[in-house]
C-alpha cells in the first residue's frame, strides 16, 4: 500500500476511533497508551513509557487528553513526551511539544492531535470546533468538520497549515505538480487540496535529495 492510501486509511481510523464515544470522558478497558520522548524512538517503535487502562477525554475527534487520578502525571503526559500511540497504528502528537519546538501555525493546536509520518515527512490533522460543535459532539452526535492538514517542516522548524497558497509554495520543488495544481479550476476545494497534498507527500517520500527526519531532529533536545 502506498503512503497516500495508507495515510488516508489511518486518517479514517483515527477519526473513527475518536468518534466511537462522544462522552466528555471515557474509559478504554484493558488498553495501553505508549509514550515516546524522541523521534528516534518513534521511528523504531521503542516507547519510553506506557500507561494501562487510562481515561481518554475526547474533546473533539482531533483533540484528546489522557487522564489519570494523578494531576502531575496528567501534566507530564502532555509536556514530557513527543507522541503517543493507542494500539500499534493510531499516532498522536503533543501540542505542547509542537508549540515549544516549531513556529508557524501552531496556536490552534491543543492536547494530543492525530499525527501521520514516515521517515521523511510528518503532518497533523486538526479541525476547530466552536461551542455549538462541542455541544453537538458531547451529546453523542457526529460533527461534519473537514480537518486541515498541518505540515511539519523540520528544516525550518515550522508548521504550515495547508491552504491553497501554502500548498502552491510546497509544490515549488515539484514544478509539474505545481502547474497541474494551480491549473485546477477547483484548486481551493478541500478534496483537491487533499489530493495534491498527498501527491506532495508521495514525492517527498521518494525524493533521494530530501533529508530524513532523524537527520534534522536532535533527539536529546526533542522535548525541551
Amino acid at each position: 500500500m502506498n503512503i497516500k492510501k495508507r495515510m488516508r486509511l489511518l486518517t479514517l481510523l483515527a477519526v473513527a476511533m475518536f468518534s466511537i464515544q462522544a462522552a466528555s470522558a471515557i474509559e478504554v478497558p484493558h488498553d495501553t497508551i505508549y509514550f515516546y520522548k524522541t523521534w528516534n524512538q518513534m521511528m523504531n517503535l521503542t516507547p519510553e513509557a506506557l500507561i494501562i487502562d487510562p481515561y481518554i477525554e475526547v474533546v473533539t475527534p482531533y483533540q484528546i487528553m489522557f487522564l489519570t487520578e494523578d494531576e502531575d502525571l496528567n501534566d507530564a503526559m502532555l509536556s514530557d513526551y513527543v507522541a503517543a500511540t493507542l494500539g500499534d497504528s493510531i499516532w498522536m502528537i503533543s501540542s505542547d511539544y509542537v508549540k515549544r519546538n516549531f513556529s508557524g501555525d501552531t496556536k490552534k493546536l491543543n492536547g494530543y492531535v492525530p499525527l501521520f509520518f514516515n521517515d521523511k515527512t510528518a503532518f497533523m490533522i486538526y479541525a476547530k470546533f466552536d461551542y455549538i460543535d462541542r455541544v453537538i459532539f458531547e451529546n453523542g452526535n457526529p460533527v461534519d468538520k473537514t480537518p486541515d492538514f498541518y505540515y511539519m517542516d523540520f528544516t525550518h522548524n515550522n508548521v504550515i497549515k495547508v491552504t491553497p497558497s501554502a500548498l502552491s509554495a510546497l509544490l515549488e520543488d515539484y514544478h509539474d505538480l505545481q502547474v497541474r495544481y494551480e491549473g485546477m479550476k477547483d484548486y481551493k476545494k478541500p478534496e483537491i487540496i487533499e489530493d495534491y497534498f498527498y501527491k506532495y507527500i508521495d514525492r517527498v517520500t521518494g525524493d533521494f535529495m530530501k533529508p530524513y527526519i532523524l537527520d534534522l531532529v536532535a533527539d536529546d533536545v526533542s522535548i525541551e
